[in-house]
């Protein structure tokens, strides 16, 4: 999604770091000129001194994410959500991580498809975007711990370049 985004700050490169950071962690820009994860209001001087800019850019950024509507459109409608990866395994559940070749097609269906035939349930799926995450992972959380034979099995599928287990 980012790739659809980016061309809009092009000309603004410390608002692009604002923005891409918004988009990363599902901030949402409000109507009212606010960001906010969720109901929560996140000041404009905690993000700037997240990414060690000046508070004011961080303003205009979402005065300008506001006055355009492709930007509006998305930003308005952004949600932080929980992520799994590190919390699931004190919890019970299986947590991997697959980085996947560059561009590889199919490889969730190929992944569900071989936990399904283990009778293990998938709770949670999380793509990473690899315009945003250079190294974008996909993180799949079952509702117990995949079985080492298995891992083993997905290591040798096409289109699957390392595993992780958490």
């Amino acid at each position: 999604m980012w790739g659809k985004l980016e061309h809009y700050f092009d000309e603004y490169p410390v608002r692009k770091q604002i923005a891409k950071t918004l988009l990363r962690y599902g901030l949402r820009v409000s109507e009212d000129m606010k960001v906010r994860a969720g109901d929560i209001e996140v000041p404009y001087t905690k993000i700037a001194k997240a990414l060690d800019v000046d508070r004011r850019v961080v303003k205009e950024t979402v005065g300008m994410i506001l006055k355009t509507p492709e930007l509006r459109h998305v930003y308005m409608n952004l949600e932080p959500t929980v992520h799994m990866k590190h919390v699931g395994r004190h919890v019970g559940y299986g947590v991997i991580e697959i980085e996947p070749e560059p561009r590889a097609i199919g490889i969730l269906a190929k992944i569900a498809q071989k936990i399904a035939e283990r009778d293990i349930n998938i709770i949670q799926v999380v793509a990473e975007d690899p315009e945003l995450y250079p190294e974008a992972t996909l993180t799949i959380t079952t509702e117990k711990p995949v079985p080492g034979d298995l891992i083993n099995e997905l290591s040798k599928l096409e289109g699957v370049k390392r595993i992780s287990i958490y």
